[in-house]
Formats: C-alpha cells, structure tokens, sequence
C-alpha cells in the first residue's frame, strides 16, 4: 500500500467519525467527498451543459467536455457516491481529466439521487444518457463514427454496466463498444469474503454499503432485480466489452471479480485487474497515491486501444 494511502486510512481510523449508516442522508451529504480533499484542481477543458429527456419528464442535467483536438471517441461517465452522494460539479475535476488524458468527449451524468429517487430511476437517467450521447451527443461533440464508450464508478458503475447492456440489446443505436467499471457495485448480498475481511477501516465500509441500498432500494426482495444487481442476469450477451478495476482493501473487491467471471462465461470480452494496496475510491487518488495514477493509466490504455 502506498505510504500516502496507509496515512490517509490512519488518520480517518484515529478522527474516529461514525458511518454514514449512523446519521441521514442531510448529515451524509454535507460530508466533503475524497474527490474534494484529494484531488486538486481541474484542468482546463471546454465544456458545457446539457439538458436530457429522462422518464418522468426530468431534464437530466448532464455535462460534456470535449478536448480541443478531434476527439477519439464519447465516454458516458456515470459517477459513485452509493446512489446517494455525488453530482457533476464534485466530480468535475476528474472527467475533466478524463477527458484531457484520453482525448475523448466525456459526457459526465448527474443522475437522479436516492433516497429521493430511488431505484430505478437513477437507471432510467444513464439509459437516457446513453441514448442521446449515441444520436444527438455524438453530433454535438464531433464524434460520429468512432467509438462510443461507457465509464463508472462504484454504484455509478452500477449503472453503467446495466444502462450499457440494455442499450445494446435494442439493437437500434450505435453500440457501446466498451465499458471500463472501478470497484463497481454488481450484487446485493454483503456476505463475500471481502465484505467481512474489509468490513471496517478501509473507507467504504459493510454498514455503509448496507445502509447506501436501503436508501437506493428500501425493499430487500427487489434487490435480486438483473436490473439492480447484474451479477444476477441471466443473459449477460450484449453487453459491451469489459475492463474491471477492482481494489485489493475493499469490500466490494469479489463482487466485481465475480462479475468479470459471469460475463465472460456469457461470450463477452472481459478482463478483471485487482490493483494491489488500493482502497474503494482510488480515482479521487490519482493525483495522491501512485499506485491509483497506475490504475487510472490501465483505463486510460483501454480507451486508446478501443479508439484505435
């Protein structure tokens, strides 16, 4: 583990401060996120802000970045926070990283939030990002034509990971040709080993977790929805290619391995990379720890290799 990221966990375990399973959701959202403390500025980008129809009839805020040379390709970025915490404008300094060091577009989402807006309409809002950024989104940023990907963090690779497949099963609409996921959330159940080896003081923890799906879905037998948990689809065929990156200390670590495992025996591309002394969040870290830049270097390389 980098010497940074053992300090970071030394200091949270020392301050001592109670889960977000111990407070509300007001309490968990006045919490400065690690995006916030970790990562630095953000660098200079075009960008703008878009309007997508979602279910409803919300206007889903969304926010386009696009480099200043052609771009390789259109990244839909769907961002973690367990369905509850996150926006556009605390992830920006990531995405417009993203979009700085992969020289795609990078479509950045700022789906619906649980508890109020539970499951599933988070969903609802990636699928309909991904259906604009296919048509309207590809026109906008001037990338027709090349490859149109999907990214996530965490829950928002969740989401991703299900908007991804279901959008390619229609069969009408430029596919999605890959998705890159990062400690994503794929199952309900919290009884792997990881979730009891990390279970505590290693930054997401297993009450966390439990307490985030109460708020994104309160009733427990839905939870075995495909929809909700895509370790559980019977028919993983369409969806796109996959990298999975997930984090030695952490208690979604199997889940994510599993779901690597899954998709493959269903016929898809995927590879899974469990990234040694890292902690749930390391894209916050990048600019940190070494150990999370090298992660965030093999996302990187998968995007150039896809938009070759």
């Amino acid at each position: 583990m980098d010497s940074q990221i053992a300090e970071l966990l030394a200091q949270i375990r020392a301050a001592n401060k109670p889960g977000f399973w111990q407070g509300s959701v007001a309490d968990a959202r006045k919490r400065p996120m690690l995006m916030d403390a970790l990562f630095g500025p953000a660098p200079a980008v075009f960008f703008e802000d878009v309007i997508i129809a979602s279910t409803q009839a919300h206007g889903l805020r969304s926010r386009l970045y696009v480099p200043n040379e052609q771009p390789k390709g259109l990244i839909v970025y769907m961002h973690g926070g367990g369905w509850v915490l996150g926006s556009v404008e605390s992830f920006h300094p990531f995405t417009a990283t993203l979009a700085q060091r992969s020289g795609c577009a990078v479509l950045s989402v700022d789906y619906r939030l649980a508890p109020e807006h539970p499951f599933p309409l988070p969903l609802d809002d990636a699928r309909a990002a991904l259906t604009w950024a296919s048509r309207d989104g590809a026109i906008m940023a001037n990338t027709a034509g090349r490859p149109l990907m999907v990214m996530g963090d965490s829950a928002g690779a969740n989401l991703a990971t299900t908007a991804a497949r279901i959008h390619n099963s229609r069969g009408d609409l430029p596919a999605v040709q890959l998705q890159v996921l990062a400690y994503p959330v794929t199952d309900c159940s919290f009884d792997r080993p990881s979730y009891h080896s990390f279970s505590e003081g290693y930054l997401l923890t297993r009450r966390d977790m439990m307490w985030f799906w109460d708020q994104y879905l309160p009733n427990e037998s839905l939870r075995v929805d495909p929809l909700a948990s895509p370790l559980r689809s019977h028919d993983l065929s369409a969806s796109p290619k996959a990298l999975i990156l997930t984090a030695e200390f952490d208690p979604l670590r199997d889940e994510g391995e599993e779901y690597c495992t899954r998709l493959m025996e269903r016929g898809v591309a995927a590879e899974a990379v469990r990234c040694e002394g890292l902690v749930h969040g390391f894209l916050s870290m990048i600019n940190f720890a070494p150990s999370a830049e090298k992660a965030f270097g093999l996302m990187l390389k998968a995007v150039e290799l896809e938009a070759i």
